[in-house]
């Protein structure tokens, strides 16, 4: 029986996929220019990306939804049945062609950051990124102004950390309400042998069924629900991970 590796909580010391963030610089960055990502060799080496509470409905059709334990359970895509592998990653490095794309790989290489001395956040850049270029195509300043571009970039960013707000309340929510489980499940793989998926938490089903009217009725208010259908109707994704990996 073979059992994968289970989906890993991003590291603390260092956001996944960044090398070396840094804050934009006019003087460095000045010149240079942002291609539109389309090789994600980046993404290629985790089996589990972050996602938020927006993205539930639409990764819930192409990846499974779990949680990496920890204080704070995170919610996270399944993309890979080892922990070095994503499969929605081609030998191109192309994602796979018409699957949702989640928010945290379509920030990168920017990222907000926090600037303590300051009080606020910082729009900075993974100048490890070789998307980052002199030759590209989006500027990164005009002039001596952010460009276009950059503020784009800028109000995508600030609008994932808000979400992320809303997600830590949600999950939060799960935890209080005791309804994350340990997963354990088997799935058998077309050449017979069965993989062995464990190490992560899922929504319980039974004791969601078993909130309070109340709860339900507050959940509901909030669009909660919808969360927590999309993440329990997303295990029949289990399957796509298997097929990606035989082909």
């Amino acid at each position: 029986m073979n059992q994968p590796t289970p989906p890993a909580a991003p590291e603390n010391a260092m956001p996944m996929f960044y090398a070396s963030p840094r804050p934009l610089d006019r003087v460095k960055d000045g010149k240079m220019k942002l291609n539109r990502p389309t090789n994600f060799k980046f993404a290629a080496k985790t089996n589990a990306i972050p996602l938020l509470v927006d993205e539930f409905p639409l990764a819930a059709a192409y990846y499974p939804i779990v949680f990496a334990d920890g204080p704070l359970p995170v919610p996270a895509a399944v993309v890979g049945l080892k922990n070095d592998t994503n499969l929605f990653v081609g030998k191109d490095n192309a994602w796979v062609n018409g699957a949702y794309l989640p928010a945290y790989v379509r920030r990168y290489p920017f990222i907000l950051m926090d600037d303590p001395d300051n009080k606020q956040f910082v729009l900075c850049i993974d100048e490890a990124s070789d998307l980052l270029k002199p030759e590209g195509e989006f500027p990164l300043f005009e002039g001596e102004e952010p460009s276009g571009f950059t503020k784009s970039a800028m109000e995508f960013c600030a609008a994932l950390r808000q979400q992320g707000d809303s997600t830590d309340e949600f999950v939060k929510a799960l935890k209080e309400n005791d309804l994350l489980m340990p997963n354990n499940a088997e799935i058998d793989a077309r050449d017979g042998s069965r993989l062995q998926l464990s190490g992560f938490l899922i929504i319980d089903p039974k004791k969601f069924d078993e909130l309070p009217d109340s709860i339900i009725l507050q959940w509901r208010k909030k669009g909660w629900l919808a969360l927590v259908y999309a993440q329990l109707l997303s295990s029949h994704r289990w399957q796509n991970l298997v097929d990606l990996m035989q082909k």
